[in-house]
């Protein structure tokens, strides 16, 4: 189990803006990504950060940048969100924060590209804890201070696959597929609150996302056309308009967006026929 609550003093600055002078975003797997994109452009924003990975070099390199950039607050904590008292331990530090204005919850992994059956029970087991549990868990320990204020945002990073029941991706979809109809029923049981729900749902995005699962991202990542792979800043640059504009399923990229258009209109029977002729590495 990672140490959990590993806060590095280091990471706080005496000049620094004091903790009523601006709020507090919550980033979890802010190490790279995505996620460390969201921290970038909060802490631009001058939010406080409390940000959670399992690369402590990287996520504490991330947060000693901001810290000097900005003048910011980052607590820095070191936890596996598959870990049941690493996840409950984080949950109880974000019910005790009564200024979260944000959470993301973007912590993630993928298992390649594999048949169900051919992979470790502990492996699917360990996916839906940090997908639908660690998303579960954060959003209802950050509400009711949320609530309280009405005023909060809360954003649970899903993604295309969500929109498909994907082959040798099976518990992949499945929990991304949680995250989108958790959050759309969320968000519409919150409306008047003041608290806003947002799937953030991205597709081929360039981060190390696939690279750590061995996959060829030559094969997939486009620099130019439709099919072009998004960077981190534009993913999260997409999410944040579409929060302005109040938008609670948001799928960055105009392919993304025909994608999951199609995927919703075609038959059903149809679709299963598509995605069975799909072959991967």
């Amino acid at each position: 189990m990672c140490g959990i609550l590993a806060r590095n003093s280091r990471l706080t600055t005496e000049d620094s803006m004091t903790a009523t002078s601006a709020a507090t975003a919550v980033v979890t797997g802010a190490t790279s990504g995505i996620g460390a994109a969201f921290a970038r452009r909060l802490a631009a924003q001058g939010y406080h950060l409390l940000v959670t990975g399992r690369r402590r070099e990287q996520l504490e390199a991330l947060a000693n940048a901001l810290v000097a950039q900005y003048g910011i607050n980052v607590d820095v904590i070191i936890a596996e969100l598959a870990d049941d008292a690493d996840r409950s331990q984080l949950a109880a530090r974000v019910a005790g924060l009564s200024d979260v204005e944000i959470l993301v919850n973007n912590a993630g992994f993928g298992l390649g590209a594999r048949e169900f059956y051919a992979q470790a029970l502990s492996d699917h087991v360990a996916m839906l804890k940090v997908h639908a549990l660690a998303t579960l868990q954060l959003t209802y320990a950050a509400l009711p201070a949320m609530l309280a204020r009405q005023r909060g945002s809360i954003i649970n990073v899903a993604s295309v696959a969500a929109f498909a029941p994907l082959p040798r991706h099976a518990m992949y979809s499945a929990t991304k597929d949680f995250i989108l109809t958790f959050s759309e029923a969320l968000a519409i049981e919150l409306r008047g609150t003041g608290v806003h729900i947002q799937a953030l749902c991205p597709g081929f995005t360039r981060t190390d996302f696939h690279a750590r699962q061995g996959i060829d991202t030559n094969r997939y990542y486009r620099s130019h056309g439709p099919l072009r792979a998004m960077t981190p800043d534009e993913v999260v640059s997409a999410s944040l308009r579409c929060l302005k504009g109040g938008h609670v399923v948001c799928v960055p990229g105009l392919s993304n967006q025909l994608l999951t258009h199609l995927t919703r209109l075609l038959p059903r029977r149809l679709l299963y026929r598509l995605l069975a002729a799909v072959r991967e590495p």
